[in-house]
């Protein structure tokens, strides 16, 4: 892993933390404040798979991109090869 996702991994479970922590030593009922845990939880896991979701996609389309430029430059050179074997 590099350091910029450490950093931001850390980042986000402190963040994850200090909302849980001042959300357990709020003044209201644990059934309310469990409740309220779970779905700012499941609306953070949401936004995870998201934006997982998008950099799975990106990463997708730079490789296909890649992937025909590469095509390409191969076909050029076999058909370049072709020719020059033919002309002789």
């Amino acid at each position: 892993m590099n350091t910029k996702t450490k950093v931001l991994g850390g980042f986000l479970l402190g963040t994850a933390l200090g909302i849980s922590a001042g959300m357990l030593l709020a003044p209201r009922s644990g059934r309310k404040t469990r409740k309220k845990l779970m779905n700012q939880s499941k609306a953070m896991a949401n936004q995870i798979a998201d934006r997982a979701r998008h950099k799975l996609e990106a990463a997708k389309e730079t490789y296909n991109h890649k992937l025909e430029t590469i095509a390409k430059n191969g076909k050029s050179t076999v058909d370049e090869l072709s020719e020059a074997i033919h002309v002789r």
